[in-house]
């Protein structure tokens, strides 16, 4: 099942190699992957990209617990509505998950589909993420997912990215986030916060090196917890309209996975 996902992605990316014209007056391609801080472009109205996670797994572990957690299929659809707006539609994929009592070595397991995502990206200051720019994203996150997977009631959360030069191939991106989380017991809110903070390395026209710190504070009422991690990014721009990309999450808190591998790929059309 997983295979399939990832293989059918690859494909569907191939052949749009194929049919994807690059255009002469066209924005630099930008994609909100890979890492946890999102730039603030938007794409070129009329324009459309597809970015994929082709596979994720994340390690956790504590005195009480050893979890391992899958997925594959999260997609996020963007599509250019005028020079600074782009409507967007995201979907969380399908995971596995296995926890492990660590005095009993009782095994539990889980799969579910995820949640779908609804946003908006305003962008208030080059569209092309070039220079200093500024864009904002209200979203709401539907509840269309199954247990252990989808978080069982709606959410909202918005979302203000913001990018600067630093020296000639080098880039900060901030993306501060104010979140009405879904309580962990599925039926209410909470307040959530977090940061993400990126500098990038652009090698040439086709590879980026990034390193962020992240960290959120979850203000669920069965528990507050602050979660952090420092990563590091590659992506690899193939063609003009397509890039692969490999990310590693190191967790510096308890409540964050340990070590998290994620891989995938965008196209614009």
């Amino acid at each position: 099942m997983r295979r399939r996902w990832g293989l059918a992605v690859l494909a569907m990316c191939g052949l749009a190699g194929f049919a994807g014209q690059a255009r002469a007056d066209e924005r630099d391609f930008c994609a909100d992957r890979p890492g946890k801080a999102t730039p603030s472009c938007t794409l070129d109205p009329g324009r459309f990209q597809i970015e994929a996670g082709l596979f994720d797994y994340a390690h956790s572990r504590d005195h009480d617990t050893i979890e391992d957690d899958e997925s594959t299929g999260d997609l996020l659809l963007r599509y250019g509505v005028d020079d600074h707006t782009e409507a967007r539609i995201g979907w969380d994929g399908y995971g596995w998950t296995r926890s492990r009592d660590r005095m009993t070595g009782l095994v539990e397991h889980g799969q579910g589909s995820g949640d779908l995502t609804l946003s908006l990206r305003r962008n208030l200051r080059h569209p092309d993420d070039s220079g200093t720019a500024f864009a904002v994203m209200p979203s709401v996150t539907l509840p269309v997912g199954r247990n252990p997977i989808g978080s069982g009631t709606w959410s909202a959360g918005i979302v203000t990215p913001f990018g600067a030069d630093l020296a000639k191939n080098w880039r900060l991106t901030l993306d501060p986030e104010v979140d009405a989380a879904a309580d962990q017991d599925r039926h209410g809110r909470h307040l959530a916060y977090a940061m993400a903070a990126a500098v990038t390395r652009s090698v040439g026209e086709d590879w980026q090196f990034t390193v962020e710190g992240w960290a959120m504070r979850d203000d669920d009422p069965s528990g507050h917890s602050t979660q952090s991690s420092v990563d590091f990014s590659t992506a690899w721009q193939r063609t003009r309209n397509q890039q692969f990309d490999l990310s590693a999450y190191v967790g510096t808190s308890r409540a964050t996975p340990r070590i998290e591998w994620v891989l995938g790929v965008s196209q614009r059309f």
